[in-house]
């Protein structure tokens, strides 16, 4: 008798075994937990705090900011602030509506790595949050997968600037990512020509491409690239004085074009002679060529008039002696032609 309570007995407490197995199985397959942990947190405010090790799989939920990486292959490097303030606004006023894309990477154990969102990630800090909402990718993600759907991602809502895309197409090539600007050009739907235009822009001084990178004004690839010719032929100071022409909005393609084509056949193969920042033509009445005024980047300025002969040229010596000594008793101290390169 005493036999038979005990296998009823047993036979009882496996089956309530198996009844919360069964019920457990069911809660995960269909995250109910995280779900009414999400709604309670949308209800109270509070953030659901998962831990990397315990995220679901699926689904959307919340993650510490703090656990998060940059995506290594970020399409994009330069951040307006404008834009991300715009962001934040909005998820201060209607919430986070897109969730974040993550995935796990062995180079980051206990992180996750942030595929597409990093924009989204920026407002959430500048707002002060510790949490985000994102969805996870269980699919195994490799270099070219992480750029890729970044990239595309980028095209379908702001697309990065030809600057955003010279510093990541280069660290692309440097990795071996893709083995040439063919592979690479292929990958991002862009000419050959194209993609080694825009990645060329990175021998540009840093100095210069940040500037042309944060310009008030976006940039495009002939302005930068013609920029780029101008500092290979003609030097830094010149193309100094054309990036500041640029930047200020006075500068069109065709004057940079017309500047870079003048120094390449100025400054040949094996010449240091630098070229002029600017000058200034001088006409007769009847329009023939009189001479031409150069100001040029390492302080110099140079008058040069051709066809003044006998006492007009004498006349003309006298003028010029005069208006440079008139000059001179303006300049305060040496500083002022220290300051021109004197």
């Amino acid at each position: 008798m005493a036999k038979g309570r005990l296998d009823l007995t047993s036979r009882v407490r496996q089956g309530m075994a198996v009844e919360r197995l069964s019920a457990d199985e069911r809660l995960t397959k269909n995250n109910v937990v995280e779900t009414a942990q999400r709604e309670a947190a949308r209800v109270t405010g509070a953030a659901l705090a998962l831990a990397p090790s315990t995220l679901p799989r699926k689904g959307r939920f919340s993650i510490r900011l703090a656990d998060l990486v940059s995506n290594p292959y970020n399409p994009r490097t330069f951040y307006n602030p404008q834009t991300i303030d715009s962001l934040a606004k909005s998820f201060s006023d209607e919430g986070q509506i897109d969730a974040i894309k993550i995935t796990e990477l062995a180079e980051y154990p206990n992180k996750r790595v942030i595929v597409d969102g990093e924009r989204r990630v920026r407002a959430a800090k500048a707002l002060g949050n510790e949490y985000i909402d994102a969805e996870l990718s269980d699919e195994p993600l490799g270099a070219k997968d992480l750029y890729l759907r970044a990239y595309r991602a980028n095209k379908e809502r702001d697309e990065q600037t030809v600057f955003d895309d010279a510093v990541a197409w280069r660290k692309l090539l440097n990795e071996g990512v893709y083995v040439d600007y063919n592979e690479l050009a292929a990958a991002v739907g862009e000419s050959v020509n194209q993609v080694t235009k825009i990645t060329l822009l990175n021998e540009l001084p840093q100095l210069f491409f940040n500037k042309l990178a944060q310009a008030a004004k976006p940039l495009g690839l002939s302005h930068a690239y013609n920029l780029k010719l101008i500092y290979e032929r003609a030097g830094e100071q010149v193309a100094e004085h054309w990036l500041q022409e640029i930047i200020e909005g006075r500068a069109s393609v065709r004057r940079l074009e017309q500047a870079a084509s003048a120094d390449a056949t100025i400054k040949r193969p094996g010449s240091r002679r630098p070229h002029y920042q600017s000058r200034v033509q001088f006409k007769t009445p009847t329009g023939a060529d009189l001479g031409e005024l150069k100001l040029f980047g390492d302080g110099r300025t140079e008058l040069s008039l051709k066809g003044v002969q006998g006492p007009a040229q004498h006349k003309l010596a006298d003028r010029v002696k005069a208006l440079v000594e008139e000059w001179s008793l303006e300049i305060n101290d040496d500083s002022d032609l220290s300051a021109s390169g004197a």
